[in-house]
């Protein structure tokens, strides 16, 4: 290696060195930064939990405990969490006989009056990207469903 080439070198080592090895991370006090997550629904223990920054819902679920109802099947745990989000934990059996938009399937959600395989997929994939749903009224956001699908198929479902 001639000087120049070892001098680039050790430039580009250094300046790799020098980046902060992920966003999140405080390099100089060493620490991780924090999030705060509330927990509700089918959980022994709700209530607000600290977690380091970039965790996703497997991690929040080591941390609770679960009701002999809850259902977790369909959540998805690879959902990175962000500051302040509120997950809904929800449970198994819907004594209602309503169809829950937090749980149900693909064929759960077709069987509703008024959605299609496509809408029902849409809402899958919405609440995969986004995680549950919080309020009925946040189906507006999902495409296909706007606020006259949302008065006709309420009394067929919940969270």
């Amino acid at each position: 290696m001639n000087n120049i080439t070892r001098g680039l070198f050790l430039f580009l080592v250094l300046a790799v060195l020098s980046v902060p090895v992920a966003e999140g991370i405080d390099v100089e006090a060493g620490k991780t930064r924090e999030i705060k997550v509330e927990v509700k629904g089918e959980v022994v223990d709700g209530g607000v939990y600290t977690l380091p920054a970039y965790s996703n819902l497997s991690d929040l679920l080591k941390m609770i405990q679960l009701t002999d109802k809850a259902d977790t099947g369909n959540l998805n745990g690879n959902l990175i969490l962000k500051n302040n989000d509120v997950i809904i934990i929800p449970d198994r059996i819907e004594e209602s006989g309503k169809v829950s938009v937090n749980t149900a399937d693909i064929r759960q959600l077709d069987s509703i009056p008024g959605i299609g395989e496509v809408t029902a997929q849409n809402i899958i994939d919405y609440r995969n990207a986004n995680g549950l749903f919080q309020s009925v009224e946040e189906l507006t956001r999902v495409k296909g469903i706007g606020e006259k699908t949302l008065e006709k198929i309420r009394e067929y479902i919940s969270l």
